[in-house]
């Protein structure tokens, strides 16, 4: 945590944590008597106060090399740890935290390398608030953009050697999905459980992705022309998959609206939510981390980058509306028989109530082969949800983002 350059970090919290170098009380600490300049803050308290910073590029930076020098004088004085400077400075930071206020990323690195035991332990005791259900929308957003996007996560841990920072933070949202899930997992849906698996596209899981000959979203370049791993690799990641959000965008709106149609026509409409299509980034994170170890193009795995959830009140009403869907795709279960949409086909089906056993959140998807009126043929995905485990999911959405 040794900057190698003076650390671009604003000086109004610390100009305000330093006014008892000027007699004044500290407003961190409104009881404390006035205090004498500490033997530490050696340079002249005006330098700091003509020290402006300027906006740029989203950071505070000091705008000259001598006002970079005063920022870096501040720091010198919080590393002292003698007197005011690392005091207030780990006071500061203990305030705005409970405060729930702005947090300045390179102060809290700097109290968090003299004073790393207080300040791991205020963040992992804000975390266990913010988290703890139900979490507050307006909590969570301050949550996410002034502590989880912090540097402090990646410090060695002062209470268990050898770990980090993180790993709290990890068990922490854990610990909150563990705690959620004990409500759902005692529900039972029978209706739903005798539901199979299976995929519908010939060859298999493993051909379950957006090049099968059924679909025909093909690579350009075959792998063994691209020469070098390292190549093959980047037209996966790069050339492929931006081929593949790209499409996504222009099928979405058709997609939408033919999945709007499937289940408007029920006795009971239910609730239809059309997702945006999967941004280029979450698509590429996924195929990295879950598909690494599949067949090239590992993309082509990806096959929900276009997606909708349909949310039921009862489970004998999502058993409804799924035969439905199943039938408007040219694919009833049971052995019966219906036309069928020419665009629309089944690729797969997951059940998540299979064999009653999956514990948590759980869903039925069914995987299609969308066929749009321009000619472009996707996988997408229909998600079919019952009421009650959607308001578990979004309960611990916020959990999840941290745990992925």
């Amino acid at each position: 945590f040794s900057y190698p350059h003076p650390p671009p970090f604003s000086l109004t919290p610390l100009l305000q944590s330093f006014q008892a170098c000027g007699g004044a009380r500290s407003p961190i600490n409104a009881q404390a008597p006035a205090a004498s300049p500490p033997h530490a803050l050696k340079h002249d308290p005006s330098r700091l106060v003509r020290a402006t910073t300027v906006r740029e590029g989203g950071r505070d930076r000091a705008n000259s090399a001598g006002q970079k020098e005063d920022v870096w004088q501040v720091s010198r004085d919080i590393a002292g740890k003698t007197g005011l400077g690392a005091l207030a400075a780990l006071a500061y930071v203990r305030n705005v935290i409970e405060q729930r206020e702005e947090v300045w990323g390179d102060l809290l690195m700097i109290v968090m390398n003299n004073k790393p035991a207080p300040v791991e332990q205020a963040l992992l005791d804000c975390t266990r608030q913010v988290l703890s259900a139900p979490i507050d929308p307006d909590e969570w957003v301050w949550f996410r953009n002034n502590i989880l996007s912090t540097y402090a996560w990646f410090a060695p841990s002062s209470s268990r050697p050898g770990s980090f920072v993180y790993d709290h933070l990890l068990e922490i949202a854990r610990e909150k999905i563990a705690e959620q899930a004990l409500e759902v997992d005692d529900m039972a849906f029978p209706a739903l459980a005798g539901i199979k698996s299976e995929v519908f596209l010939p060859g298999g899981q493993d051909e379950c992705r957006q090049d099968h000959r059924l679909v025909g979203m093909f690579p350009d370049m075959r792998e063994q022309l691209l020469g070098t791993r390292e190549n093959a690799r980047y037209y996966d990641l790069n050339v492929y998959l931006s081929k593949l959000v790209c499409m996504s965008q222009v099928v979405n709106p058709e997609f939408q609206s033919c999945m709007y149609n499937v289940f408007a026509s029920l006795p009971e409409p239910p609730t239809f939510d059309s997702g945006p299509p999967k941004s280029l980034a979450r698509c590429r994170a996924k195929a990295q981390v879950e598909y690494a170890d599949m067949g090239w193009p590992t993309t082509a795995h990806l096959i929900d980058t276009i997606r909708c959830t349909v949310t039921f009140d009862t489970e004998e009403k999502l058993l409804e509306g799924y035969l439905q869907l199943m039938c408007a795709a040219g694919a009833p279960p049971r052995g019966g028989a219906g036309p069928g949409l020419p665009r629309l086909s089944v690729a797969r089906v997951k059940n998540g109530f299979e064999g009653g056993r999956k514990k948590g959140y759980k869903d039925l998807k069914v995987n299609v082969v969308f066929l749009s009126e321009r000619g472009f043929a996707m996988v997408g995905e229909v998600a079919l949800v019952v009421g009650s485990l959607v308001r578990y999911k979004e309960a611990t959405h916020e959990l999840y983002e941290i745990v992925r």
